[in-house]
């Protein structure tokens, strides 16, 4: 019987392992670097989106506290007349429609954070996208527009009071429509002839003839006042100093205007 042998097959050497194996490690390698390549250009081009939308609602959020600070600012300088005008006349003497028109300012509008931007950042992780001096900016931006949430519902609970004392005092029951409009447009409106010509022909008096109630009533608006010096001119300001601050951060940083 004829035997049939089969050839000899020489054994691959280990180098031709060692090379299959890098060649491999170098294509996963490549397949990682090219992924995390991939993962770092779609963060980069979030971090700019948020950026700038962030950038889009501090600038919103300035010109809501300036308009607040504004209104702050009538109700300062309506309190500071309304002492003066007490200083200055006897109980006897003082109209109705002075005080009205004195303290028809007696609150700031609530504040309309932009905060959606803000809050997608953080309850998506995306703080990490940012450098750490604009986190300090955007976390102390953060605290301190809460801290005035909480500042506002003090003064509005002092301006409950204080109102409360006003409707004791002052016949508040004119015509909505100069109401709204001393109310809306103090400045413009107080300084009209439209107004004098009104404040002339008025024959409402006052509903008490209480002076200690009316100086209660002052001391309450002079408390008042004190907050909002600070909310204007401490609080408010230094608010908008860091607003301005990220948002010049930002610009620079992600490069758009």
């Amino acid at each position: 019987m004829e035997v049939h042998h089969h050839p000899h097959t020489p054994g691959k050497k280990w180098t031709h392992y060692l090379w299959e194996f890098l060649m491999l490690f170098l294509a996963v390698f490549c397949g990682f670097l090219a992924e995390n390549q991939r993962e770092h250009i779609a963060e980069r081009h979030r971090a700019h989106e948020f950026a700038r939308s962030l950038a889009y609602d501090l600038s919103r959020d300035t010109s809501n506290m300036l308009y607040i600070i504004g209104r702050i600012n009538i109700q300062i300088r309506n309190t500071d007349s309304l002492k003066a005008y007490l200083q200055r006349h006897k109980f006897s003497e003082v109209r109705n429609i002075d005080l009205f028109s004195l303290t028809i300012v007696d609150r700031y509008p609530a504040y309309r954070w932009s905060r959606s931007t803000l809050e997608q950042i953080k309850n998506s992780g995306s703080l990490r996208y940012f450098s750490d001096t604009i986190i300090r900016y955007i976390s102390a931006y953060d605290a301190l527009s809460r801290h005035m949430d909480e500042d506002h519902r003090n003064d509005e609970e002092m301006a409950n009071r204080a109102t409360a004392s006003r409707e004791r005092i002052v016949d508040v029951s004119y015509a909505n429509e100069f109401t709204q409009s001393l109310y809306l447009h103090f400045d413009s409106v107080i300084g009209s002839n439209y107004y004098r010509e009104f404040a002339a022909n008025d024959k409402k008096t006052l509903l008490t003839k209480d002076s200690i109630a009316l100086k209660i009533f002052l001391n309450e608006r002079l408390n008042i006042r004190l907050n909002l010096y600070a909310r204007a001119n401490d609080e408010l300001k230094s608010l908008i100093g860091q607003c301005r601050k990220l948002i010049s951060l930002l610009k620079n940083k992600y490069d758009f205007q």
